[in-house]
């Protein structure tokens, strides 16, 4: 989904910023393991289904953990910059861990812009 789709429905307007911040979050993981970048399976009409597109990309079933057991979070550093500090990056499937779930679940939240500006800058980080 490009951010341009999200400036056509007023609705999802409000996830502009969190969508480019997936984006620059997730930059450069599928050159590491292809199917974990941005996606959505199919295109969002509803705030809901934004939110659970969201919640549900790929890449936050998996650990993606380096070499001396730092594991990568998407709300605290981009995927490039845990990338640039490993030597070697495992990528072990977690699935559905509620507590990681609950936590990304409310920095979406707190990223999406409710206040209806939209002038966002992804220079923001």
């Amino acid at each position: 989904m490009l951010l341009l789709d999200l400036y056509k429905k007023v609705e999802l307007r409000p996830f502009i910023p969190v969508v480019a911040e997936f984006q620059s979050r997730l930059a450069g993981i599928e050159d590491e393991c292809e199917p974990l970048g941005l996606s959505f399976e199919k295109e969002v009409q509803s705030e809901q289904e934004i939110f659970f597109a969201l919640i549900s990309q790929k890449a936050l079933a998996f650990d993606v953990t380096n070499e001396i057991g730092e594991v990568w979070d998407i709300r605290l550093e981009p995927f490039s910059h845990f990338k640039s500090r490993s030597k070697e990056i495992t990528f072990p499937f977690m699935g559905c861990n509620e507590q990681k779930q609950q936590n990304i679940s409310e920095w979406i939240i707190a990223l999406c812009n409710w206040e209806g500006s939209f002038l966002y800058s992804s220079a923001k980080h």
